[in-house]
């Protein structure tokens, strides 16, 4: 029994609680170990952060003395540099002076000779010539300080620089390395803001051209901002997310790191470089203002009004660089004859006739003729979105438009790269295969469930074939040859050269239809090297001629009005036709009950201001199938002519112009205005739909 009883007592000690209460108390004492560690852990982290801000503000106040001991060795060297200027003035001082002295001892002479008189010059002019530091013989230059001149082109869709050193004119640089490594001549007028429209991210080639990611999300960038400024519809303007000074101030600004990179290296950029920037033809006078505003908060200029920032139309440089480019070829040719530069951009497509006007030096006249029409290369990029349209259906390409901007544009982009710019029109066996999966993968989700069967099968690949390209251009090209054909028309007279630039004139396809339409025509077709860049370097051009001599005696001017208003002899108005009714003259009544009359838009005796449009009128199509428009443009030494064919009208000249959209019937408002130069009248006209503008003049030999 005893040990039955020993042998529960073990049992009982066996499974008592004792190890648990022991187990409890290490536990206890390691939680409050690590208690403590925490503490201390957090107690040393607190400590950090007070070291780390200490060190922050160490950090702060050393800079802050580096900042404060740089500005003293400048102030140093600026006393030094005072210093040394004051003693270069009391040099010139003793030897203005000394030249007194001698003056004053010709003058005690009694007698005066011709070679005392001689001698007398020479002392003032030796110390003229060491007063300014110049050769007296020479004038002083226009723009003394400029090293370097840059041209600038900012364009709708694409923008690009040209520079080149005063020491060395002949060689016009061009810029070709953009950020992201992208080598070409001009990168994308586009900018990329962060989420809140504040900063830059990304901006040209960089803020469209990428491959899809779908880990990152970012806004849709800017475009086409350029096209606020100007006589642009607000209709036909694109909605911003931002303001559009803010967009060309902050796209002047990322472009102008990139001109800074380049050339502020060797000079003082504020004192040494002369910037001209090109502005298409109608631009006013406020948006020039704003585009200086824009390049002073760019940090281009360092003072609103600067002398370093010029301004000069698209057209202008373009016909410079053309003129600097054929100079042997044109000499050949005789004063008078017209010439015709055909500006095709990525949105735009200007064309200006000239005169030459002289030979030597070479001399343009004012534009006889001009037409600007929003149909450049990008415009294809549109053949070719509806191109997708129809095989992958509009609602799809919409919603990949709206909800993955950059797989859009990385499409378009690769169309260009492998479609656009390679094509010829010669090889009938040209077509791309476009890979939608790799290079737009959201766009499978978009697509109805028919099509989606039948792109599985196709594995997701697009033929684009010869045909479906030429589908593409054609259009494009016609509409181009329409208003140069217009334009031709309005001119009246034979085109004896053309020079073809822009980004879309390095396409072969298109040079080649071109001259097959006008090779009858005209007599020389000419593009220049390196067309895309035409305007930035006939900007610089243009520069360097500003450095050597004054406005007034540049050897390329371009002549200018020296009246700025003028009173009118005559009263000026347009041939309209109008319903007959009772009581008008019943001989000039068309069998179908029209009239025709004298519409006046100014009258004899008025002041007007020289080249401002006036007297707009605005004219709908007679028939909604019309297609183009014809203004006979009348004057009369009567104050209130009532018909063009009565005793004292002339016809003055026609102007016609283009009228597409014809799908638009009777809602296609066509502006018309009159303005008045020195020498010449120019007829103007705006298509209120599509902003083409048409502009020619009409020489009247000062009798206006």
């Amino acid at each position: 029994m005893a040990n039955e009883r020993s042998k529960d007592n073990s049992s009982e000690e066996l499974f008592s609680d004792k190890p648990l209460k022991v187990i409890e108390k290490l536990g206890f004492k390691n939680l409050q170990k690590n208690q403590e560690i925490s503490r201390l852990n957090s107690s040393l982290i607190e400590k950090n952060k007070e070291v780390s801000r200490i060190n922050s503000e160490l950090k702060e106040k050393l800079e802050e003395k580096e900042k404060k001991f740089k500005e003293f060795q400048q102030y140093v060297l600026n006393l030094e540099n005072q210093r040394n200027e004051e003693l270069q003035q009391l040099q010139k001082l003793e030897m203005m002076s000394q030249s007194i002295d001698k003056n004053l001892g010709v003058l005690k002479l009694e007698e005066i000779d011709e070679n005392i008189i001689k001698t007398f010059k020479e002392n003032n002019e030796d110390f003229l010539a060491s007063f300014s530091n110049k050769n007296p013989d020479e004038s002083l230059p226009y723009y003394s300080n400029i090293k370097v001149v840059v041209g600038l082109d900012f364009g709708t869709t694409y923008s690009g620089f040209s520079y080149c050193h005063v020491a060395n004119k002949q060689n016009i640089c061009s810029n070709e390395i953009w950020p992201g490594e992208i080598t070409q001549f001009k990168t994308n007028t586009v900018l990329q803001y962060d989420d809140k429209y504040n900063d830059v991210v990304l901006w040209g080639a960089s803020a469209l051209a990428r491959k899809p990611n779908r880990r990152i999300k970012r806004n849709k960038p800017v475009e086409l901002f350029k096209l606020w400024l100007g006589n642009l519809d607000k209709r036909l303007k694109p909605r911003l997310p931002v303001d559009h000074k803010k967009a060309i101030t902050d796209y002047l600004r990322e472009i102008g790191k990139v001109i800074k990179d380049k050339i502020a290296w060797s000079v003082n950029f504020f004192e040494n470089v002369l910037l001209v920037l090109s502005v298409p033809a109608e631009y006013s006078e406020k948006d020039k203002s704003i585009m200086r505003k824009c390049a002073y908060n760019a940090g281009l200029i360092n003072v609103k009004n600067s002398k370093n920032l010029e301004f000069i139309t698209e057209s202008e440089a373009a016909a410079i660089y053309c003129m600097n480019n054929k100079l042997n070829e044109l000499q050949e040719y005789n004063l008078g004859m017209t010439l015709m530069v055909v500006d095709c951009g990525g949105y735009t497509v200007d064309l200006t006739t000239r005169k030459l006007v002289g030979i030597n030096p070479l001399r343009l006249g004012e534009v006889t003729a001009r037409i600007r029409d929003y149909s450049g290369s990008t415009f294809i990029d549109g053949g070719f979105i509806e191109f997708l349209r129809k095989r992958l259906g509009a609602r799809a390409i919409n919603l990949l438009r709206e909800n993955n901007y950059d797989q859009f544009q990385f499409l378009v982009q690769e169309f260009c790269k492998n479609v656009k710019e390679p094509f010829t029109g010669d090889n009938r066996e040209f077509n791309y295969e476009l890979d939608i999966k790799d290079i737009a993968p959201g766009l499978l989700q978009y697509v109805d469930k028919e099509i989606m069967e039948m792109m599985v099968e196709n594995e997701w690949m697009i033929n684009i074939k010869y045909n479906d390209i030429k589908l593409m251009f054609d259009p494009i090209i016609e509409r181009i040859i329409r208003l140069m054909h217009v334009q031709f028309d309005n001119i009246s007279e034979a085109c004896s050269a053309m020079f073809l630039v822009g980004g879309f004139s390095e396409n072969q396809y298109f040079q080649k239809r071109i001259k097959q339409e006008f090779n009858h025509t005209v007599k020389t077709f000419s593009v220049p090297a390196q067309p895309i860049a035409a305007i930035a370097h006939g900007a610089v051009i243009y520069g360097l001629l500003l450095t050597k001599s004054p406005r007034n005696s540049n050897e390329y001017a371009f002549y200018a009005a020296c009246i700025t208003a003028r009173v009118l002899k005559y009263t000026y108005g347009i041939k309209v036709c109008l319903d007959w009714k009772k009581g008008e003259s019943p001989d000039r009544r068309t069998p179908d009950g029209k009239i025709f009359k004298f519409n006046p838009l100014v009258e004899r005796g008025t002041a007007v201001e020289v080249g401002k449009v006036i007297s707009l009128y605005e004219h709908v199509p007679l028939l909604p199938c019309q297609t183009e428009f014809s203004f006979e443009i009348y004057k009369s030494s009567n104050s209130d002519p009532r018909y063009c064919d009565e005793p004292g009208v002339e016809c003055v000249g026609t102007l016609r112009i283009d009228l597409p959209d014809v799908h638009l019937g009777y809602n296609r408002s066509v502006t018309f205005g009159l303005s008045f130069g020195d020498m010449e009248i120019s007829a103007f006209a705006k298509n209120n739909v599509n902003g083409q503008t048409y502009v020619t003049s009409f020489c009247l030999n000062n009798d206006i």
